[in-house]
């Protein structure tokens, strides 16, 4: 028989999981961005989508704008 606690410890464990997954995909998309040798005026959209939508903007970036050509 699984305890309310333990329900409870699981979901917070996945919560935590999930978190730090998404603080590292934060982390590495931002600074991919700022290494780029895109113009800053790119950057800084590209900033602002990210800050924005912080998921879907990194994805998207790591995905299509990373790839971008000048």
């Amino acid at each position: 028989m699984i305890t309310l606690a333990v329900y409870l410890f699981i979901g917070g464990l996945i919560r935590f999981i999930f978190g730090v997954i998404w603080a590292i995909l934060i982390v590495v998309t931002l600074l991919d961005l700022f290494k780029s040798i895109l113009p800053t005026n790119t950057k800084l959209l590209w900033l602002i989508v990210i800050l924005i939508a912080p998921i879907m903007g990194s994805v998207v970036y790591l995905l299509w704008g990373k790839n971008q050509r000048i």
